[in-house]
C-alpha cells in the first residue's frame, strides 16, 4: 500500500512537471466560472438544479478523459483514425434514426436533429465528431504532405472534409456546420495548400453560399438574419432573445452586479447556454467580458504555441484544429449576444451549459496536452 501511494504521488508530481499546467488551469478555471454563473441563475431561470449537476459531473468526467488522453502519444491516437472516424460518424448518424430527437421547430426554432436519446440522458454526437474530425483530417494531411497540392490528393482531402460537413447538414444544425468548415479551412491552410487552389475553393464556396442563401436557407434562418439589421423592429418577436440579451449584458456596466445580486435579469432565453456571455456582462460587467476575451486569447495563443513546438506537422495540425474550434465557436457565440451574427446554437467552450459540449471540449484539451506532453522542445509561459 505504501509503495502504491508513493508511486501515485511520484506520478502526479511528474505529470504536473511535464504537462501544460497553464492550459489545465485555464480550462478548470473556466469550468468553475461556469458553475458559479449557473448557480447565480438558480432558481431564477434554471428551474432544476439537475442542470448544474450535469455541468459539474460532465466537467469532472471531461477532466479525467483529458488526463487519460494526454498520457497517450498522439501518434498512437491518430493511427486509430479509421476506428475513431467511423465510430464518431456512425454515432452522429444515429440522430437521423428514431433515436434522434428534434430541437426547436416552432417557426423560430432550428428544428435540427442533433441529439440522441439514450434513455437516462441526451447526447449531442456532433460535439465528439469535432474531435474525431480533427484527428482524421490532421493525419490525412500529414500523410500526404509531400504531394498535397496534386489535384487527386487535394480532391481526396476535400472529400474527407465534406463527409462530416454533409452529415451535419442533414441534421440541419447549420451553426455546427460552420464550425466544421472553419476546422477544415484552418487545417488545410496550415498544411500548405497552394494559393491558387485556395482561390478556386473560395470562389466555389461563394457560389455555393449564394445558392444556399437563395434556394436552401431555412425560413427560420432567414428570419434570424433579418433580426440582425432590424433588432428594434423585432424586439417583441424573433429578436426578443438578442434584444434582451444586450440589455442584460449592458446592465452590469463596468464592474457588474455580482453573483448574489437581487437585481439579476433572467428574461433572456438560454441565458445559461447560448446567451452566457450576456450573463457574464451582467454579473461581472465590462471588466468580466474583457477578462473572458483575454482568457480566450491566451488559450488560443497557447494552443498555437504548442502546435509550433510540436516535433512534427501532425501535432501542429491537431493544435490548429483545436484552435479553430475554440476561436470560431467563441466568436460566433459572442457575436450572437452582440447581435453581429444570428442565433445558431453555438456554445461558448467550457462555460456554456451542456454535458456533451463540456466533455467533448475536455477531450480536445486532452489531445492538445498529448501534443505538448510528447514534445521535447522548450516552451515559453
Amino acid at each position: 500500500m505504501k509503495n502504491f501511494v508513493k508511486d501515485t504521488f511520484i506520478y502526479i508530481i511528474d505529470y504536473i512537471r511535464t504537462t501544460d499546467i497553464f492550459l489545465i488551469l485555464m480550462s478548470v478555471g473556466a469550468s468553475i466560472l461556469s458553475f458559479t454563473l449557473m448557480f447565480s441563475l438558480y432558481p431564477g431561470q434554471i428551474s432544476s438544479v439537475r442542470t448544474i449537476y450535469v455541468q459539474i459531473i460532465s466537467s469532472i468526467i471531461g477532466i479525467i478523459c483529458a488526463i487519460f488522453i494526454s498520457n497517450i502519444d498522439y501518434h498512437q491516437i491518430t493511427k486509430m483514425w479509421k476506428q475513431i472516424g467511423i465510430s464518431a460518424a456512425i454515432f452522429t448518424l444515429l440522430t437521423l434514426t428514431p433515436l434522434g430527437t428534434l430541437r426547436g421547430g416552432d417557426g423560430a426554432g432550428s428544428a435540427d436533429r442533433s441529439w440522441v436519446q439514450l434513455g437516462f440522458t441526451n447526447v449531442q454526437p456532433s460535439e465528439f465528431l469535432k474531435a474525431a474530425f480533427i484527428v482524421t483530417l490532421s493525419y490525412h494531411c500529414f500523410k500526404v504532405s509531400d504531394h498535397i497540392n496534386e489535384p487527386k490528393t487535394f480532391m481526396r482531402l476535400l472529400g474527407h472534409a465534406l463527409i462530416p460537413i454533409a452529415i451535419i447538414f442533414l441534421q440541419k444544425d447549420f451553426g455546427t456546420m460552420i464550425i466544421f468548415i472553419c476546422i477544415a479551412a484552418c487545417i488545410l491552410f496550415v498544411a500548405g495548400i497552394n494559393w491558387k487552389i485556395i482561390s478556386v475553393v473560395i470562389a466555389m464556396g461563394v457560389v455555393a453560399l449564394i445558392l444556399f442563401l437563395t434556394n436552401t436557407l431555412p425560413d427560420y434562418l432567414l428570419k434570424r438574419l433579418y433580426v440582425i439589421n432590424h433588432l428594434e423592429e423585432t424586439k417583441r418577436g424573433l429578436g426578443m432573445q438578442q434584444y434582451t440579451g444586450r440589455i442584460t449584458m449592458a446592465s452590469g456596466k463596468i464592474l457588474g452586479k455580482g453573483f448574489n445580486s437581487d437585481d439579476i435579469l433572467t428574461k433572456t432565453p438560454e441565458l445559461y447556454n447560448d446567451m452566457i456571455f450576456a450573463h457574464i456582462g451582467q454579473v461581472l460587467g465590462f471588466v468580466g467580458c474583457v477578462s473572458v476575451l483575454l482568457w480566450l486569447f491566451l488559450f488560443c495563443l497557447r494552443l498555437l504555441q504548442n502546435g509550433k513546438n510540436a516535433p512534427d506537422n501532425l501535432g501542429y495540425f491537431i493544435c490548429v484544429g483545436i484552435f479553430a474550434i475554440m476561436f470560431f465557436q467563441s466568436m460566433v457565440n459572442i457575436g450572437m449576444v452582440l447581435c453581429l451574427t444570428p442565433v445558431i446554437g453555438v456554445t461558448l467552450p467550457f462555460i456554456s451549459s451542456g454535458g456533451s459540449s463540456v466533455v467533448a471540449t475536455y477531450i480536445l484539451l486532452g489531445l492538445a496536452l498529448s501534443v505538448h506532453n510528447h514534445t521535447h522542445k522548450s516552451t515559453l509561459f
